[in-house]
């Protein structure tokens, strides 16, 4: 326990806080700390000098600390962390906020229609272990932002705020911030999902509409984007969300450097699927709104696709787009035409699992990445597989599985060779992304393992 008395002790390196950036630990910078510690705290306190190597352990969480609480910004078609570049390799799991996978024990929230509930805090201790050990650093989740129309929503009808549905999302942001991963968040999502969308705003506006998910949708739906009333609805969901504050640490998700930024939607488009058509001026508008609530905070454009009528639109920050299967021809064209404008690019989305035979490999997909983060501006930044899931916490023998396909195991002993070896090709990439090599071995994860307060990856 930290007393009063105490307090001095941590003086020297609290008062690195107060700076700008923090300084690396540099051989000068640790003696100057070794010699401020040593100067009249061991007399004062009758404690035993520090070593250089004691002055290192006492820094390094201060500085990983200060790093958690630090923004990723943007600086032309790239991301910085403390002054130092920032790469965003790592992982879409879409269900931390509201899964469909898992029916809970009985008792537990459960809404049958939909299949939805609440994942365990287990679950989502045990997704952050796995991704710090795969070197991931950042998250991109559905229902971390979007959670509307079913009564275990932040938003279960118009304007109703579920505070319960918040704790999923809470613990989230928490264990992330713990394990030193950033997240970014779609705020709607372009189909009639089980954790709600753009269908929902327009059914609170009085439009009689619904999606089978198919490739073509009524007329209508353009009424999300162009009906001023349904538009207000939807600002007035994002404020609740970005105002609630987190009681794992005391921010609002708008204050919170843990999520680097939104996403305006999920795939978003008009009537036809893949038609790109999302009005500049909703567009405009959702991000400045964005921006006047969290103006640290970074605002990627939710168009499914790199929409050319919207480079132009300043409040934007980042360029994605999804790929199934990798193509690598696809995937230059997308940075050239990002690049045009100076700004970040990044794969928000691909099929990792080589089962489609017209896809890139994923060494050749990763390489054309990785090769451009030596350039003075890279514009991609990282990439996000689709989609990671681990085991049915408090049950450690059971994995959760998903019926699309593309779900990720990490270390499932039922796992194909394939599927192995694609996992050893996404983390060693990721580590590249960071600047460090890794063998080919995947170290096991504990389940569901430590909550990281000191982990300082």
């Amino acid at each position: 326990m930290l007393t009063t008395l105490r307090l001095p002790l941590l003086a020297p390196f609290l008062a690195l806080a107060s700076a700008q950036t923090f300084p690396d630990l540099s051989t000068s910078l640790i003696q100057v700390l070794l010699a401020q510690y040593n100067d009249t705290l061991p007399d004062l306190y009758k404690i035993n000098p520090a070593t250089t190597q004691i002055i290192e352990s006492l820094a390094l969480p201060v500085q990983v600390q200060i790093e958690r609480n630090s923004y990723v910004y943007r600086s032309g078609a790239q991301l910085m962390l403390d002054g130092k570049q920032w790469t965003a390799s790592g992982a879409n799991v879409y269900w931390l906020g509201l899964d469909e996978n898992v029916i809970p024990p009985a008792g537990q929230p459960f809404y049958a229609k939909f299949n939805a509930s609440y994942p365990t805090h287990g679950r989502i201790t045990e997704v952050m272990n796995t991704l710090q050990t795969m070197g991931a650093r950042l998250i991109r989740s559905q229902t971390l932002g979007v959670s509307v129309g079913n009564p275990l929503s932040v938003w279960p009808a118009l304007n109703q705020v579920n505070q319960a549905a918040f704790d999923t999302i809470d613990y989230s942001v928490f264990q992330a911030r713990q394990h030193g991963i950033r997240i970014m968040a779609p705020l709607t999502d372009n189909y009639d999902y089980y954790h709600g969308g753009k269908f929902d705003f327009l059914r609170f506006g009085g439009q009689n509409v619904s999606s089978a998910n198919t490739s073509v949708n009524p007329p209508q739906v353009q009424q999300f984007y162009t009906n001023a009333t349904i538009v207000g609805y939807f600002k007035d969901y994002i404020k609740d969300l970005l105002t609630h504050v987190n009681p794992y640490t005391g921010l609002t998700y708008a204050e919170d450097p843990t999520i680097m930024g939104y996403e305006t939607g999920n795939e978003l488009g008009g009537p036809l699927f893949g038609d790109m058509d999302v009005p500049v001026e909703w567009t405009t508008e959702i991000a400045q709104y964005i921006k006047s609530l969290a103006p640290r905070k970074l605002v990627i454009d939710g168009t499914y696709g790199v929409n050319k009528t919207h480079l132009a639109i300043p409040e934007l920050d980042i360029f994605s787009d999804h790929y199934y299967p990798p193509n690598n021809t696809k995937l230059q064209d997308d940075i050239a035409l990002v690049a045009t404008v100076n700004k970040p690019y990044l794969v928000g989305e691909y099929d990792w699992t080589a089962n489609n035979p017209s896809a890139s490999s994923l060494q050749s997909f990763y390489g054309l990445i990785e090769s451009r983060q030596t350039m003075k501006n890279p514009v991609v930044i990282g990439d996000l597989f689709w989609s990671l899931f681990m085991h049915d916490v408090p049950n450690c023998n059971i994995f959760v599985n998903h019926t699309d396909g593309y779900e990720l195991q990490y270390g499932n002993p039922l796992n194909s060779a394939q599927n192995n070896t694609q996992i050893s090709l996404i983390r060693q990439h990721f580590f590249r992304m960071m600047g460090q090599t890794v063998s080919s071995y995947l170290p096991a994860v504990a389940c569901p393992g430590n909550t990281a307060e000191y982990t300082y990856l």
